[in-house]
């Protein structure tokens, strides 16, 4: 019930016209002074000015302390307001949280936890969880009491992959933080932050697989392009070498039975001479379908001839090529990686780069051949829309093998290729 102003105004008023009517009625004030006459040597009679004054100081006193508590109380009350509003809101936030939310003693029961945490582990409403130990829903329960000392001992756990279990003993993958905090009551609260990442990490291995099946369809279908590649070039070589060494022979026979008919012999020597040129095109075509120096000679000197040969077409860049360790040997799928390697990537400078200076290394690192190409041409932007054929190629080539692609170029920096094979041996 609030106090009115006014009635106590009035009670103060009526309390003081009455005093001022009793004293009037019975003389008291006369009365007073006649009783303090004896007392004039002790001053008694200036005793009603200084209780008047103790009376006045007392009322401004009272008043100001009453104003200073309608203050203090006033900021009490919105304070107070202002916590049960921030606790409204916190509850909200916790409840609607879409990540599991759990907060338990130090004994580590469950003391609260949101619908996310009953949704998450199988249970009908949060209210199940309460009093459960939180322990009970790791896989691993020793985990829980490493995590629970840790946290007792103020520090924060952070877990990348947490294996929690359903009430129906399912896994499930989550990402969790804990961490421990001083409740309300003055005790320790460990409070429990868990996003179920199942779904994701099923993908991630769905991916996965599918990444492996495509790698291994991808190093068959290279195995099967270069069987045919391989086959094309023993045709060519078989058939059409030896059908084009046979016209020439027959031309060189005509030219050499037909001095007497020019004619006869100019067309002998055409076609001789383009004999010639198809088959130094049937060559080329089988050196690029298949280098023979590679199964003939081993990785080092097929790369070095088809390097040399490459710098006699291209007199004008100036061509490194550096071998280190022991490069034979390696099982074929190795061999025709790098050998491609250092063809694909020769052949872009030939066509794009506009380099003056190229490096090429093999080099044999413990169970891994490392390779490198450099050149100082004008290189071009890796993220661009428009990427060849030929470094996609490469790439899967390299990682098919379950090696290590890199590439690294930008407009007027040249080209820079690294990769790295597991340098399998060839079973004996």
């Amino acid at each position: 019930m609030r106090p009115s102003v006014g009635l106590d105004i009035a009670i103060v008023a009526a309390i003081t016209v009455l005093t001022f009517v009793v004293s009037v009625l019975f003389e008291l004030n006369e009365r007073l002074v006649l009783a303090m006459v004896p007392f004039e040597a002790y001053q008694i009679d200036e005793l009603p000015i200084t209780i008047l004054t103790l009376a006045v100081a007392m009322a401004w006193f009272s008043w100001r302390r009453s104003r200073h508590a309608r203050l203090e109380l006033g900021l009490r009350l919105a304070a107070q307001q202002a916590l049960v509003e921030s606790e409204v809101q916190y509850r909200s936030l916790f409840m609607e949280n879409l990540s599991a939310n759990f907060i338990a003693g130090d004994d580590g029961r469950v003391r609260l936890s949101n619908p996310a945490a009953a949704s998450l582990l199988a249970y009908g409403s949060p209210a199940e969880l309460d009093g459960r130990p939180i322990g009970e829903f790791y896989m691993d329960g020793g985990l829980w009491e490493r995590h629970r000392e840790r946290l007792l001992k103020g520090e924060k756990v952070e877990v990348p992959m947490l294996e929690m279990k359903r009430r129906d003993g399912v896994a499930v993958q989550a990402l969790a933080k804990l961490s421990a905090r001083v409740g309300p009551a003055r005790d320790a609260e460990l409070h429990v932050y868990v996003t179920d990442v199942t779904a994701v990490t099923t993908m991630q291995s769905e991916l996965a697989r599918a990444l492996e099946e495509n790698r291994q369809l991808s190093q068959r279908s290279m195995q099967v392009q270069e069987e045919e590649r391989r086959n094309l070039a023993r045709e060519l070589h078989d058939e059409l070498g030896q059908s084009l060494n046979a016209i020439k022979v027959d031309a060189v026979n005509i030219r050499d039975h037909t001095q007497a008919q020019p004619d006869v012999q100019r067309s002998a020597l055409a076609i001789i001479e383009v004999s010639t040129q198809v088959y130094d095109v049937v060559r080329s075509l089988m050196q690029r379908l298949r280098p023979v120096a590679l199964d003939d000679l081993g990785l080092r000197s097929a790369v070095q001839y088809g390097v040399d040969q490459w710098q006699r077409r291209h007199p004008g860049v100036r061509c490194r090529f550096e071998a280190e360790g022991d490069l034979d040997g390696f099982v074929e799928q190795v061999n025709i990686t790098l050998y491609r390697l250092v063809q694909e990537c020769l052949t872009n400078v030939a066509k794009h780069a506009g380099a003056s200076r190229v490096t090429i290394s093999l080099k044999r690192d413990g169970n891994q051949v490392r390779f490198e190409f450099e050149d100082d041409g004008r290189g071009f932007d890796p993220a661009g829309k428009k990427r060849g054929l030929g470094l996609i190629g490469l790439r899967e080539r390299v990682e098919s093998l379950g090696g290590r692609f890199e590439l690294e170029s930008a407009p007027g920096s040249g080209v820079r290729v690294r990769a790295v094979i597991p340098a399998e041996k060839e079973k004996t």
